[in-house]
């Protein structure tokens, strides 16, 4: 004799209880939807420079900053004075940065060399412009040779420089948790070591903001 177990059958359920079911579903996925959108918007604003963004000076705005300011240096008319009398010899200063951002030494270093090179890379120019290690790098430079200075003559033979190239970074810098500008100005200056005299002065302006990216 075949025995069988009862089978319970279920009625089914009225279409009110399991629309219920499926709204009360619905509103539980999106409370979780709505949950991990905030946890994304939370990490996506740690961080204003996200997706390569950033608002610091680029390598864009070395090559343009530096092609600016040779280029006006090289064609100023009170410094074509001055060289028409013989060529003028500059020494380098280091970058003095009162932005908000670190630049290293060896990058400021960058923002002034350029300048030199292009403001030697024709005889033309070369002729007018004639630059100088400033005293800490050439006693470093006679260091590394093993050199003192009496072994290469005396003082007059030391090739002094009568112009110092400066350069001031400054930056105003405006952030919350959503995005970031800053404003930077950028000036170069050629002084008369002597009589301190400002011979010229060129500035290069730049602004830059980004926002909070929540895609990565």
């Amino acid at each position: 004799m075949l025995l069988t177990r009862p089978v319970k059958i279920f009625p089914q359920q009225p279409a009110a209880v399991r629309m219920g079911r499926v709204v009360k579903l619905l509103r539980h996925t999106l409370v979780w939807s709505l949950l991990a959108v905030v946890v994304l918007v939370v990490g996506g604003c740690g961080g204003l420079n996200r997706n390569m963004q950033s608002t610091v000076l680029s390598g864009r705005d070395l090559v343009a900053m530096t092609d600016k300011m040779a280029a006006a240096i090289a064609s100023d008319t009170h410094i074509a004075a001055l060289t028409a009398r013989g060529p003028i010899v500059i020494v380098l200063t280091p970058l003095n940065n009162m932005t908000n951002e670190i630049i290293p030494r060896s990058q400021g270093d960058i923002f002034l060399h350029r300048v030199r090179v292009l403001l030697t890379a024709q005889p033309s120019l070369r002729s007018r412009f004639v630059f100088v290690l400033n005293p800490q790098t050439y006693k470093h430079l006679l260091a590394q040779q093993g050199l003192a200075r009496g072994d290469l003559g005396g003082q007059a033979a030391l090739l002094e420089p009568g112009y110092a190239l400066q350069a001031t970074f400054y930056s105003d810098t405006k952030a919350n948790g959503y995005a970031r500008s800053d404003y930077y100005l950028c000036t170069y200056r050629l002084t008369n070591i002597v009589t301190g005299e400002l011979v010229w002065e060129g500035t290069y302006e730049v602004k830059k903001a980004v926002t909070a990216s929540f895609l990565e």
